[in-house]
């Protein structure tokens, strides 16, 4: 339920998720009170997540294909779902986050590409698209070059990543490129010249002699709207005429945090700039003649960006310069990264070239009548398109305190997990598989924890759930792997200790949670669950659907998020108890006298707070959130100005 949504104004059709500079005055608040006084509202649940309905209306249904990506600070975006268009009129459920009132939909009609921004009202959004389509013959390269000569184009369209050598740099090696599409040239720099390759003849040319950095820089991008290359290094950009070579303005870039040197400059397809740097990923707004950064990767990165390019469907790219060079890509919303090929060479640059000659192919490798192009899964006759909680590339997280039905110390790292969850779909939008994947983060208790979901479907309806991993022999499993012995809905168990889920180093009695502590990293756990038959995926519900706990190996006991219900296995006479306040009559479980729960679910990478450290005392407006109602600060978890005290939170 979108619960204070009525509070919340849009101010501006440019601004997709709400700003929290200025809370609700109406809210009675104390950021200050303990996490032991804090009181809130029975009616707030903490949910960062709803479930949302997306209409579509569109004139074409022929080789219509949409990719949704939830909209972020008016510019960033991270995709949660494909699918195919089923007629002239869809209702698709969606799982975003509470902040989030925009969506970006992208139409792809066979080749031919258009977007457009929904507005989320109340339960939903909807969105027409009235103009048929004229496929535009499109396949996305990357132009890449090196600082040794090599110049490769890299194969986007198909997912394969495959870099494909072109004739060696003339001039030298470069450590710049940009593509001016319309005029089908790559720009490169070698040293104080600037060079283009004609791919249409596949001959080079010198350009212009000379530019105002008086030698090599590693930042360049065309910008098609004003036909100029953006150049930069360090914290200074230029805007350069490529055909008189007269510079038209010149930015101090302000806001970027150290290491400053690298990096890229990347124009996405509504004219927004991106620029990368070793300290990662930030926007550019240009004011004047600054340039202000604002970044959006949340911490430094583990690797030194060193190339960046933003394809057609505005998934941005990185490179890294090592000798075995990482294409990775990034989620413009947080920084969240997955690297999707490593080459045997340099990249020091990237390029995209967003529509090549080549038609769009009508290949159709398992012939389940999507072709390739179309095709999330082109090998898999029974899967065509998937949607995403959180996101593609990002993780939500599951953080518990074990203590229940006792209070504990609410820096809720007794057990933290991160999720995502993939619904696989076949051409007809009916969901063939839930493909869940869990990585430990965090143990900071002595009980060995299980964890387990409950969804509110018929068991019937699926056929097998494989990648649970059970150690302890306490859960009994029926013939298809779900948990026997219960009589409403399907329980999966993923883990019955999570002490045999992550390595522990070191000689604490706890893993990742006390500050000094070596790092573990989680291995990733993952759940399929098949269904008998494809399903529609109303009958699924939202992830991370009802997610709990089981504590220190007793079944019945059992930790859920606020009022989610407990399964048929948990023990009723733990409930209200010590300092339980649960009302099952009324809907009311697993909180306190205060109304806090014991588990909550948040939407996005979590940073936990460190042994000891209360939730609140970590996150600035933890308490202004909860106090509200979740009116005010919805975003409390993000990376925000103000927004943590990290001094009293891990930051692995």
């Amino acid at each position: 339920m979108r619960r204070f949504r009525f509070l919340l104004v849009i101010l501006s059709v440019l601004t997709s998720c709400k700003k929290d500079s200025e809370p609700n005055s109406n809210s009675s608040t104390d950021p200050n009170v303990s996490i032991e006084d804090l009181r809130v509202s029975p009616d707030f649940d903490f949910r960062t997540e709803e479930q949302i309905t997306l209409s579509i209306n569109d004139i074409d249904t022929y080789r219509v294909k949409y990719t949704v990506y939830a909209a972020f600070d008016g510019q960033n975006e991270e995709k949660i779902a494909s699918f195919l268009s089923t007629g002239n009129s869809m209702n698709v459920p969606l799982t975003i986050p509470t902040f989030c009132d925009r969506l970006k939909v992208v139409r792809n009609a066979n080749g031919a590409f258009s977007s457009d921004y929904v507005s989320i009202s109340g339960n939903g959004g909807s969105i027409s698209f009235n103009k048929r389509a004229k496929a535009m013959n499109c396949a996305e390269t990357l132009y890449a070059v090196n600082g040794q000569g090599g110049f490769y184009s890299i194969d986007v369209e198909s997912g394969s990543y495959t870099a494909t050598n072109l004739p060696n740099l003339s001039g030298g090696g470069s450590i710049a490129c940009a593509v001016d599409q319309e005029n089908g040239i790559v720009y490169y720099n070698t040293g104080t010249t600037l060079r283009y390759y004609d791919y249409g003849a596949g001959t080079f040319h010198v350009a212009q002699n000379g530019n105002p950095f008086n030698g090599s820089y590693p930042r360049m991008e065309y910008n098609a709207v004003d036909s100029l290359l953006y150049i930069a290094k360090n914290e200074v950009m230029y805007t350069l005429d490529p055909l008189t070579n007269q510079v038209q303005d010149s930015y101090n870039i302000v806001g970027l945090e150290k290491p400053v040197g690298g990096g890229d400059v990347a124009i996405s397809l509504d004219s927004t700039i991106y620029m990368c740097c070793f300290s990662g990923l930030y926007r550019i707004d240009i004011n004047g003649s600054v340039a202000n950064a604002t970044r959006i990767s949340a911490e430094n990165l583990p690797f030194q960006p060193t190339s960046m390019a933003i394809d057609r469907n505005d998934r941005l790219y990185l490179a890294t310069n090592d000798a075995n060079s990482k294409l990775i890509e990034m989620d413009k919303y947080d920084g969240a990264w997955s690297i999707v090929n490593t080459y045997p060479h340099k990249i020091n640059d990237l390029g995209s070239y967003k529509c090549a000659v080549a038609d769009l192919s009508n290949t159709d490798s398992d012939n389940d009548g999507v072709i390739d192009a179309l095709d999330d899964f082109p090998n898999d006759p029974n899967a065509a398109e998937a949607t995403y909680t959180p996101s593609d590339i990002g993780w939500g997280s599951l953080a518990f305190e074990d203590l229940w039905p006792s209070q504990g110390d609410y820096d809720f790292n007794d057990l933290v997990v991160n999720y995502r969850f993939t619904q696989v779909a076949n051409a007809n939008n009916e969901v063939v598989r839930l493909e869940a994947k869990f990585r430990i983060k965090a143990i900071g208790a002595s009980f060995r924890n299980g964890l387990g979901f409950k969804m509110d479907i018929d068991p019937n309806l699926i056929s097998s759930v494989t990648g649970t991993n059970l150690t302890e022999n306490y859960i009994t499993l029926d013939g298809k792997g779900l948990e026997a012995n219960h009589n409403n809905g399907a329980t999966v168990i993923v883990f019955d200790d999570a002490y045999d889920n992550i390595p522990r180093l070191g000689s604490g009695l706890y893993i990742n949670t006390e500050r000094g502590q070596p790092i573990s990293v989680g291995n990733e756990i993952l759940i399929t669950i098949n269904f008998s038959n494809p399903i529609n995926p109303s009958l699924l519900g939202s992830a991370p659907f009802n997610p709990f706990m089981i504590v220190d190996g007793v079944r019945g006991r059992e930790v859920h998020l606020a009022d989610m219900s407990p399964t048929d296995l948990a023990d009723p006479s733990l409930f209200n108890t010590v300092h339980d306040a649960t009302n099952a009559a009324n809907g009311i479980y697993y909180r306190n006298s205060n109304n806090l729960p014991w588990a909550i679910n948040i939407i996005h990478e979590f940073r936990y707070p460190e042994e000891n450290k209360a939730i609140n005392t970590a996150y600035n407006y933890f308490n202004t959130w909860a106090q509200s109602g979740g009116a005010n600060y919805e975003d409390w978890y993000k990376d925000n100005s103000g927004y943590r005290n990290t001094g009293n939170m891990i930051l692995n």
